[in-house]
């Protein structure tokens, strides 16, 4: 079954919620016409009882008995379409016009307060007062009555009126429903058209929003999208353009070597040792170079989950400076650190060698023979700080921002020795474990690279 349109389903659900709206109204209307109208008899009743007591106040004052007063008040006050009964104190009829009514078997005594009820007869509802009433020492109950046939009309005419009218208005309101709902969604609709020619290269979008309304924060918020989404498709494109030009190298190398090697039916062990010696050391690169990407590319998917431990960085920086010292010794170069105090930390403790690893292996790459890096590690509060600082000729100022690109290697005599995405990767690792890795300072006299952890990491 084919889904309505967003257009229809709008419509239905305005017509359905203006169709209870409408049928609360006509139940209030239904309810309150009922009540003014039985308000109006009731006042209609109560004037016709008062004109009833004068009269037989009178009758008693002229003719002292109480039957002759009754039937002489009868046949003065009576009303077309209204019952008049005038009864004794035990409940006896002693002069009544009843018009219609029914009265039945049982009528109000004199012992019986005043009354009002609704009767329903043979023809029709009536509503009747009955009040008992004191004339000096004698003891009546006037009672009146009023048919509710004109009530009764009345709401059968606004029952009428408001089947008639209901469906007419959600009629009506449905078919502007349906048109306020076309022209608010087409605006959206034009979107959709204008996104689905929007191609993936390029610089078109949806172009500058003229709106302030949401319409207008939709279309910032998905030309946002569109930018995001060619961001991270130009940055994927360039990552599989300079992995393949990083892994083109070694395996040139290795071919080349295999094919000098083979070139000739016979060598000496040596020849045979050194070209297994480039090929292996090629293979490392590789190797290397490819976990870094793997690596890269869990973080970016968001596939690279941190397995959080207790630890101690003091001891794991101190373990990492160890580790360096054999590379540091071949380059003649120095590792000092400065004593600090216990850390304790919870983070991934793999990521975190490998940050600190990447930091300082770069600080040793960067310090020429017989220069030193120094290792300082902070507690301040909140944070945890490693800096790490190398001897070398600094960075110009132009290339700072480019350090942490990968596959970005700015020392022309280094490129080869390493894959260009350590310190990429070592920002990563800081940013999981919510913190950050800067540059913090550059200059002839060296550089600094500063890592900010805080203290208690969200696990």
């Amino acid at each position: 079954m084919k889904t309505a349109s967003l257009r229809a389903r709008l419509t239905l659900w305005y017509t359905f919620a203006l169709l209870i709206v409408l049928c609360l109204f006509g139940i209030t209307v239904i309810w309150q016409q009922t009540r003014i109208g039985s308000r109006r008899v009731d006042r209609e009743l109560e004037a016709l009882s008062a004109t009833l007591e004068s009269v037989v106040r009178e009758e008693l004052r002229e003719m002292g008995s109480s039957g002759a007063a009754a039937v002489e008040a009868r046949n003065t006050v009576t009303v077309p379409g209204r019952a008049i009964a005038i009864l004794d104190a035990g409940g006896r009829v002693l002069a009544a016009h009843w018009s219609g009514l029914d009265r039945g078997d049982r009528l109000p005594g004199g012992d019986a307060g005043p009354r009002v009820w609704t009767v329903g007869t043979g023809s029709g509802a009536w509503r009747v007062h009955a009040r008992p009433q004191s004339f000096g020492e004698t003891k009546l109950v006037l009672l009146v009555a009023s048919p509710l046939s004109d009530l009764l009309r009345e709401q059968h005419d606004v029952q009428e009126a408001l089947l008639v009218g209901i469906p007419i208005v959600l009629l009506l309101a449905g078919a502007g429903g349906l048109w306020l709902a076309s022209v608010g969604l087409r605006p959206i609709t034009d979107m959709a058209r204008r996104a689905a020619r929007i191609p993936l290269t390029g610089i078109e979008d949806l172009g500058h929003p003229d709106r302030t309304d949401e319409l207008g924060q939709l279309a910032t918020a998905f030309n946002g999208l569109v930018a995001r989404l060619r961001a991270a498709l130009h940055a994927q494109r360039q990552f599989m353009a300079d992995a393949s030009h990083e892994l083109r190298t070694p395996i040139s190398i290795v071919r080349a070597t295999a094919d000098v090697t083979l070139s000739r039916d016979h060598r000496d062990e040596a020849e045979y040792r050194e070209a297994l010696a480039i090929a292996g050391e090629q293979a490392r690169r590789v190797g290397r170079l490819v976990d870094d990407m793997l690596v890269l590319a869990r973080a970016d998917a968001g596939g690279y989950p941190l397995r959080t431990v207790d630890l101690y960085l003091d001891e794991l920086v101190a373990d990492c400076r160890r580790a360096v010292d054999v590379l540091a010794a071949e380059r003649g170069v120095t590792i000092r650190a400065a004593a600090s105090p216990e850390i304790p930390f919870r983070g991934d403790e793999d990521l975190l060698r490998r940050l600190v690893l990447n930091v300082l292996q770069n600080a040793v790459q960067h310090t020429p023979a017989g220069g030193a890096v120094a290792v300082d590690v902070q507690h301040d509060p909140g944070n945890v700080r490693i800096r790490v600082s190398d001897e070398g000729t600094g960075i110009p100022a132009d290339d700072q921002k480019k350090i942490f690109d990968r596959f970005v290697q700015l020392d022309a005599a280094r490129h080869g020795q390493g894959t260009g995405l350590g310190l990429p990767i070592a920002r990563w690792i800081a940013e999981a474990h919510n913190g950050t890795l800067v540059l913090e300072k550059s200059g002839p006299a060296g550089s600094t690279f500063c890592v900010v952890l805080p203290a208690a990491v969200s696990t």
